[in-house]
C-alpha cells in the first residue's frame, strides 16, 4: 500500500509536469524554475510562510486572498496560479515537493544533472569546477548545484547525484572510527573473558 509520502510525491510530480508543459509553451521554463527555487527558499527561511501553507486551521479562502495579496505582481501568472490551484485542491502543503519535482524535470529536459552538495563551509569556485567536471564524467551531463552549508559535517562534503550519495565528511569518518573502536574494545573484552573462563 502506498504511503501518504508516496502519494504526495506522485501528486507533486504531476503538478510539476503540468506546470513545466505550460511554462515551456510560454518559453518561461527556466524563469518559472527560478521562481520556484525562490519559493522553496522562502519556505525554509520564513516559518510564517510555511505555516500559512501547511496550516489546516487557515480557511482556503483566507489563504487564497493572502497569496494574491503577497505575490500578485511579484510572481509570474503561471507560478501564482500554481499556488492558487494547490490551495484550492487542499494541497498547499506539498509546495516544496512540487518545487523539487519541477527542478528535477527541468534539469532532465535540459540534459542537466541536479547535484545536492552539503559542506561544512561554502564551496569555492575551484571546488565547484572540479565537482562539475566529475559529474560530467560520471553522468555525461552538466551539473546544476544545490548547495547547503552544515557545520556539523566538520569538514569534507556529501554529494548526492541522483540516487547515489557520496559521503567524504569528517563526521562520517569519525562515526566509522568510533564504530571500529567499539568493535575493537568488544573483541578485547571477549578475548579477556574467554581467557578468564579457560583459566578458571
Amino acid at each position: 500500500m502506498a504511503s501518504e509520502f508516496d502519494i504526495s510525491q506522485a501528486a507533486a510530480s504531476i503538478y510539476a509536469d503540468s506546470l513545466l508543459q505550460l511554462a515551456d509553451e510560454a518559453k518561461q521554463a527556466e524563469a518559472i524554475g527560478a521562481e520556484l527555487a525562490d519559493l522553496a527558499s522562502l519556505w525554509k527561511s520564513e516559518p510564517a510562510f510555511a505555516s500559512m501553507m501547511r496550516s489546516a486551521a487557515i480557511d482556503d479562502d483566507a489563504r487564497r486572498e493572502s497569496l494574491r495579496k503577497i505575490f500578485t505582481g511579484k510572481l509570474s501568472p503561471l507560478t501564482l496560479n500554481l499556488l492558487l490551484v494547490l490551495n484550492e485542491r487542499g494541497r498547499a502543503m506539498i509546495l516544496p515537493a512540487v518545487c523539487d519535482a519541477y527542478r528535477r524535470q527541468l534539469a532532465a529536459k535540459m540534459n542537466q544533472q541536479t547535484v545536492n552538495v552539503t559542506t561544512a563551509v561554502p564551496l569555492d569556485d575551484a571546488q565547484r569546477k572540479q565537482l562539475a567536471a566529475e559529474v560530467r564524467r560520471l553522468s555525461g551531463k552538466d551539473a546544476v548545484f544545490f548547495e547547503k552549508v552544515e557545520p556539523d559535517l566538520l569538514g569534507g562534503m556529501t554529494v548526492q547525484i541522483g540516487d547515489r550519495l557520496y559521503d567524504t565528511s569528517v563526521r562520517r569518518r569519525l562515526r566509522r572510527l568510533r564504530g571500529e573502536l567499539l568493535a575493537s574494545v568488544e573483541r578485547t573484552l571477549l578475548q579477556g573473558t574467554a581467557r578468564f573462563v579457560t583459566e578458571g
